[in-house]
């Protein structure tokens, strides 16, 4: 994993001139990919809306996956992105997919079903209250398996509509934000037992599981990042994942800091590097 560190920033460039000038990248997802969480500039509010009147949301990261592949590539980025979308809104957001777009990579569904209400209530009462925590990860992880297959079908489906035969379409898996059992004296994590890191770890599988499937039946890669970010969860050493933030903070909790992002840009250039 140290390899793979320090190898994202040395990632060959592609040759300056008109071809690399033309390669068009288009980034479509959520938190995760906005690279909310990694810094620069840091995510200063408790959701994802610095001002939820108006609707103005976190900035993005310059420090997120999709910002490092297209350094790495010399491409030209529309990063449409957002925190807090959905798979409905990464439908929105593709139209920003062209015919001459060359790469798309797109990640998204863990937000469908509000999974950040779960995380709040385990936060603020687990334990005593871990069965009722674990249960509200549990009836996420259900509708991921039962509802969130369409969605994605849907979204797909769009993407396919717009791109050209060309395009190379990468649909980026989540990694687990935490370890299958509890870290004593971590409390990053949330010091919740290990039951309930198993239930957050079957929903991620879960997820996951969905959008492979997904991908593979539209012909697209698909990263998983699960085994790289193994020991590298919130507890984690060292943690490529954010744990537990203050309030003024709290949006970034659960998010990969900048080298889990740096991480998951290196895993994404595998797949479209020339």
């Amino acid at each position: 994993m140290a390899l793979l560190v320090s190898a994202a920033p040395t990632a060959p460039t592609a040759a300056a001139g008109t071809e690399a000038e033309a390669f068009r990248y288009v980034a479509l997802g959520d938190s995760v990919a906005a690279g909310i969480g990694a810094g620069s500039p840091a995510a200063e509010a408790s959701s994802c809306y610095l001002d939820e009147e108006p609707g103005t949301r976190v900035p993005n990261s310059t420090l997120s996956y999709p910002h490092r592949v297209a350094k790495a590539l010399g491409a030209t980025l529309v990063d449409r992105s957002y925190c807090g979308a959905s798979s409905t809104a990464a439908r929105t957001q593709a139209t920003a997919v062209t015919r001459t777009t060359d790469l798309v990579t797109v990640q998204a569904g863990s937000n469908d079903f509000g999974f950040s209400s779960p995380l709040t209530f385990c936060y603020l009462w687990n334990p005593p209250r871990t069965g009722a925590c674990n249960e509200r990860i549990n009836a996420v992880t259900r509708k991921y398996q039962d509802v969130l297959p369409a969605r994605i079908e849907k979204l797909f489906d769009r993407i396919d509509q717009r791109k050209g035969a060309g395009t190379q379409v990468v649909v980026v898996g989540y990694p687990h934000v935490v370890q299958a059992e509890s870290t004593p004296l971590c409390f990053a994590d949330g010091a919740w037992p290990d039951s309930t890191h198993q239930a957050l770890r079957r929903a991620a599988g879960a997820l996951n599981a969905v959008l492979a499937a997904k991908a593979r039946a539209h012909g697209y890669d698909f990263v998983d990042p699960a085994a790289s970010f193994r020991n590298h969860e919130s507890c984690g050493d060292p943690a490529w994942v954010n744990g537990i933030r203050p309030f003024s903070r709290q949006v970034e909790s659960f998010h990969p800091n900048a080298t889990g992002q740096q991480a998951l840009g290196w895993l994404v250039w595998q797949y479209a590097k020339p």
